[in-house]
C-alpha cells in the first residue's frame, strides 16, 4: 500500500510544489482500489433555470414520441443507441463523448410542485420549494462517499460575493447546504492553506485563531450553564471544532492541493457572469482532483440572473424564459444587439445551453487527464445536467429531460437516447427512479429516494432504479 501523502511530501521536499502534477492524483485512488476493490466514485449536478425543452436534448434523426394513447400499454418508449447519430447543436461540445453520454426523457416529477422552481424537491424528489423536508440526492451521496469536505456547492447567486444557502440542496430537515457565489472566497476556504503569503495566507491565519478562540471561549462558557443550556451550545461548539478539524485535514494536504489547485486569474474576479461561472467549474473539477470532494452541485444561473458575456443584453435569466411559453420578451431588458438580433427564442436557449455544455465538457476533459486505475478519474465520475423546474420555464412537473456525461466505470448503459412512457402509463419512471438509480450506482442500495408519486397508478414501480439505464 502506497502511502500517499508521504510520497507527496517527500517529492515536494525534494523537488519543489512547482513540479507536482495532478498525475500523482492517481496513488491515493490505486491504494483504495488495492484496499477495496471499487475506484472513488464522484457525481457533478449542473442546475439550471427555465427547464430544458425536450427537443433541446433529442439527437438528430430521433422523432420525440408525444401520444400515448392507452395506459395499460408501453407506449411512447425508446432506446436509441447514439453512435452514428449527432448530438442537438446546443450540445455540441459533448459532441467527442458521445459514447458516455445517455439522453433520458419521460421522467415525471409530480411529487413536487412550485412556481418557476421547485425548490428543494428538484434535488429532494419532494414538496418542498422553500424549506427542506429531507435530505437532497447531492447530500445523500456526499454522506455515502465521504470527504474532507463532502459537498461543495457553488451557484450563480443574486447577493453578491458570499456564501449563500439557495433553495437547492439539503442534508435534512430545514438544513440547508451552503453555496459559494464567490469564487475568490471559495479558493481561500478550499484551497487557502497552500497560500504562502500576501492577504491569502493572512486571512487564513486570522480564521484560524478566531476559530481556536471560540472554540475555547464556548468550552468556558459551558461550565456554567444548566445541562439544557449546555446542549444548545455543544451546536455551537460541534461547529466550531468541525471547521478546525476541516482546516486540519486542508493543511495535512498541502502537496495535492498544490498540484490541483485551479490557476488564479481574470475570471474568477469577473463583474461578467459567464466568467464567474467558468471559475465555479474550475473550481469544481480541483476540489475532485486533490480529492477534497466527491460530489460537486453547481446551480449555472438563477431568475434573476443577467446572462453577460453571451451577447444577450441585459435581459434576465426570468424574462428570456418568457420568450419560449409567451412568445415575447417577457417584458424586460433591451432589445439584442449583433448578431444576436437575429436570434429566435430557441436560438437563444441553444446559445445559454452550448456555453453550459463547454464547460462541462472543460471539467471532463480535466478528469480525463488525471490517470486513475486503468483508465482515469472520468472513468468514475457522472455529471447530471437538468433543469430546477422539469422542462418550461412554468413546469407542471410530469416531464424532466436529463442529460447525463459518463457510464461510472461501466455501471450505466451510456452512448444512449431513452425515452420512457409519460405519466401514470405503463413503464413510466420518476424523479425518484433515476435518484435511486444514482444511489445504488454509489452502492447505497436503499429502496426508496424521496417522497412517492401518489397519483401514479400501483402498477408503476417507484422503489427501483432505471433498470434501462443500469449495466
Amino acid at each position: 500500500m502506497l502511502n500517499r501523502r508521504h510520497l507527496l511530501k517527500n517529492i515536494a521536499a525534494g523537488t519543489g510544489a512547482c513540479s507536482l502534477t495532478p498525475l500523482l492524483m492517481q496513488f491515493e485512488s490505486q491504494a483504495l482500489a488495492a484496499k477495496t476493490g471499487v475506484m472513488p466514485k464522484r457525481f457533478v449536478f449542473v442546475i439550471r433555470s427555465n427547464g430544458v425543452l425536450t427537443n433541446e436534448i433529442l439527437p438528430e434523426g430521433v422523432e420525440y414520441i408525444k401520444e400515448r394513447p392507452h395506459a395499460q400499454e408501453i407506449k411512447g418508449s425508446a432506446d436509441v443507441p447514439l453512435a452514428g447519430k449527432k448530438l442537438p447543436s446546443g450540445m455540441a461540445a459533448l459532441e467527442p463523448f458521445k459514447d458516455k453520454v445517455t439522453l433520458i426523457q419521460g421522467l415525471s416529477g409530480r411529487m413536487m410542485s412550485g412556481s418557476h422552481e421547485a425548490g428543494f424537491g428538484a434535488l429532494g424528489a419532494y414538496n418542498g420549494k422553500r424549506s427542506p423536508r429531507e435530505e437532497t440526492i447531492d447530500w445523500a451521496l456526499a454522506k455515502h462517499l465521504g470527504g474532507v469536505v463532502p459537498h461543495i456547492g457553488f451557484t450563480m447567486e443574486a447577493v453578491g460575493k458570499s456564501v449563500t444557502y439557495p433553495n437547492l440542496s439539503a442534508s435534512g430537515p430545514r438544513k440547508p447546504l451552503p453555496y459559494y457565489a464567490d469564487p475568490m472566497l471559495a479558493y481561500t476556504d478550499l484551497f487557502g492553506t497552500i497560500a504562502t503569503g500576501g492577504k491569502a495566507k493572512a486571512s487564513m491565519d486570522i480564521e484560524r485563531n478566531i476559530l481556536d478562540f471560540m472554540t475555547r471561549d464556548v468550552k468556558q462558557f459551558q461550565q456554567g450553564l444548566s445541562p439544557s443550556e449546555k446542549e444548545k451550545m455543544n451546536h455551537y461548539l460541534h461547529g466550531f471544532e468541525t471547521l478546525q478539524e476541516r482546516q486540519k485535514k486542508l493543511r495535512s494536504m498541502n502537496a495535492q492541493l498544490k498540484a490541483a489547485a485551479p490557476e488564479l486569474k481574470d475570471h474568477f474576479t469577473s463583474e461578467i457572469e459567464m466568467e464567474r461561472l467558468k471559475a465555479h467549474f474550475d473550481l469544481a473539477a480541483s476540489s475532485l482532483i486533490a480529492g477534497l470532494t466527491n460530489v460537486c452541485s453547481i446551480r449555472c444561473e438563477h431568475l434573476g440572473m443577467r446572462l453577460s458575456g453571451l451577447g444577450l443584453g441585459t435581459r434576465t435569466v426570468h424574462g428570456l424564459g418568457h420568450m419560449i411559453e409567451n412568445g415575447n420578451d417577457g417584458n424586460t431588458g433591451d432589445a439584442f444587439e449583433g448578431e444576436a438580433a437575429n436570434y429566435g427564442e430557441f436560438k437563444v436557449r441553444e446559445v445559454i445551453m452550448n456555453s453550459h455544455m463547454e464547460m462541462i465538457a472543460g471539467l471532463w476533459n480535466k478528469l480525463k487527464a488525471v490517470p486513475e486505475g486503468d483508465g482515469s478519474m472520468a472513468d468514475n465520475t457522472v455529471v447530471i445536467y437538468f433543469s430546477d423546474h422539469g422542462d418550461r420555464h412554468h413546469s407542471p412537473f410530469y416531464l424532466w429531460p436529463m442529460t447525463v456525461l459518463g457510464d461510472m466505470n461501466g455501471t450505466f448503459n451510456s452512448g444512449r437516447y431513452i425515452q420512457y412512457p409519460g405519466h401514470k402509463l405503463r413503464g413510466n419512471q420518476t424523479m425518484g427512479n433515476f435518484y435511486l438509480s444514482l444511489l445504488h450506482a454509489a452502492g447505497d442500495q436503499r429502496k426508496t429516494f424521496g417522497q412517492p408519486d401518489l397519483e401514479s397508478p400501483e402498477y408503476i414501480n417507484q422503489e427501483t432504479p432505471l433498470e434501462a439505464w443500469m449495466a
